[in-house]
């Protein structure tokens, strides 16, 4: 976690602390009151200190959900696609009043194990097209919350990559996992339509096993791939630190979509403000608690974006950012 990461987590632990004390008084009026659950199923991981978790409860703390006291929050975590139908079994067992997932293949899982308990989804990929929801404006069922991505993004993603790497020729993409379902398919088309109006070679690979990640990146320095980009799926995203290392190890341009990969040391990622996404996650939560229809909640899609670039990685690759890429960066991490 950089400076400016840390630095904010420190004021939101500051913040919860302070807010806590002033609505201590408050909170004892409200200890006959019944506790309200929110149980989350995350391929991400259930650190509480994690910058989106710590902002998460800081905005329900805002709202008057004081942990431990009129709201529990509950979390299991798993990068085993298999283990999801058991694990969203178990947290319905925990009666939970809402649930909280992410991503796509969590929140089908919870979907398919309940049709009552209403479902908060953050950061999804098209929840309309993978048939989470009919549709954003009147999402129907027991699923709402925020979309995260459109096919849009991985064109930008490409051609702000473009812009630094004017001569790039070879291009690969990294599934984890078998590279089927509607997300991938939209990756392939984008990548698709970009190598034709840039005009380079692309190609896809597949992690099936965190090992592979060695072995695809060994090929692609030896092949002399470019660039590579990566979806944000759980098995990458808890290896970013060391991807990006073997990234620099093989010379090939890393690019993602969460700050996170920048400050791990991927060369450039784009994509929506995460915690902005998780600050509107706690707020469809709040509102279900209240009493609100989660079929009758829109589906959001964000409108603030993020180009984070790792000059230091830049560096290491002997790539220099043009100052045109420079006056629109939202971070630069030095």
């Amino acid at each position: 976690m950089n400076y400016q990461l840390r630095r904010s987590a420190m004021l939101i632990l500051l913040a919860l602390s302070v807010v806590a004390r002033g609505l201590s008084d408050s909170a004892a009026a409200q200890t006959n009151a019944p506790s309200r659950r929110v149980a989350g199923l995350s391929g991400f991981g259930c650190d509480r200190n994690d910058q989106v978790a710590l902002v998460f409860r800081h905005r329900l703390l805002e709202l008057g959900w004081i942990e431990g006291t009129n709201i529990l929050l509950d979390c299991v975590s798993t990068l085993s696609a298999e283990q999801l139908p058991s694990l969203a079994a178990e947290l319905i067992g925990r009666r939970p009043d809402v649930l909280v997932a992410s991503p796509i293949a969590y929140i089908r899982a919870l979907k398919q194990a309940t049709a009552t308990i209403p479902i908060v989804m953050v950061s999804t990929t098209d929840p309309v097209e993978n048939g989470l929801v009919t549709n954003f404006s009147r999402p129907e069922a027991n699923v709402t919350g925020i979309a995260s991505s459109t096919p849009e993004l991985i064109s930008k993603r490409i051609e702000l990559l473009k812009e630094m790497l004017p001569r790039l020729m070879r291009f690969a993409v990294i599934h984890a996992g078998a590279p089927g379902g509607t997300y991938s398919r939209v990756v392939r088309e984008n990548v698709a339509l970009a190598a034709a109006r840039f005009g380079f070679a692309w190609r896809e690979f597949t992690v099936a096993e965190p090992n592979d990640v060695d072995g695809i990146f060994a090929q692609l320095g030896a092949e002399g791939f470019d660039a590579v980009y990566m979806p944000p799926t759980p098995l990458i995203y808890t290896r970013q630190t060391q991807i990006a290392a073997m990234a620099l190890k093989y010379r090939v341009a890393p690019v993602s979509d969460l700050p996170s990969f920048a400050t791990s040391g991927f060369l450039l990622t784009y994509g929506p403000d995460l915690s902005g996404i998780w600050i509107r996650g706690a707020e469809y939560v709040d509102k279900i608690l209240r009493g609100a229809n989660p079929g009758d909640l829109p589906v959001e899609q964000p409108s603030k974006f993020s180009l984070v670039i790792n000059l230091k990685t830049a560096q290491a690759l002997g790539v220099t950012v043009p100052p045109s890429l420079l006056s629109r960066v939202s971070e630069l991490i030095e």
